[in-house]
């Protein structure tokens, strides 16, 4: 068997974070599976999001995202003028100025099947893991943890 390197690791993680991004350029979330609809994940945690915490506006979903507001307006628009609509537009009751996404019967069950698709990455990282011993496991955690906190040091 091949001796891996410190140096030959770090490349290794270099193109897997490279890798990663460009799978998820454009995209809120990576999710395993296939998407078998036509909407962007970005677009189907929207719809999760409304499923979850009922109607909500631009600035709500954006903050939720922490995506900008002209992001969630646009996927929103893509969402409501199709032939069949996944949400609607509803005044808030209080404040009339005010408007409001929610979805229609397609946009739940769109929203479900996101919801299931979540569930599926989960079980699949599950089933990877256990492919390694706890102490294995230990060392994976202990990894992420640090590189989330390096990379987010580095973007700050």
């Amino acid at each position: 068997m091949l001796k891996m390197t410190v140096e030959s690791y770090a490349k290794q993680i270099d193109q897997f974070l490279n890798h990663l991004k460009l799978l998820s350029e454009n995209q809120r979330e990576v999710l395993i599976g296939e998407n078998t609809t036509d909407i962007t994940t970005t677009q189907g945690h929207l719809l999760m999001l409304l499923a979850q915490h009922g109607p909500q506006t631009n600035s709500e979903l954006a903050r939720a995202l922490h995506v900008s507001g002209a992001a969630v307006t646009k996927a929103m628009k893509s969402l409501y003028i199709r032939d069949e609509p996944m949400v609607n537009v509803i005044p808030d009751p209080e404040d009339g100025r005010v408007s409001r996404w929610s979805l229609t019967t397609l946009g739940i069950s769109l929203a479900t099947a996101h919801t299931q698709r979540h569930r599926e990455t989960i079980d699949e990282y599950q089933k990877l893991l256990e492919n390694f011993s706890d102490s294995e496991q230990a060392v994976i955690s202990r990894f992420l943890i640090e590189l989330s906190e390096r990379l987010e040091g580095d973007n700050k």
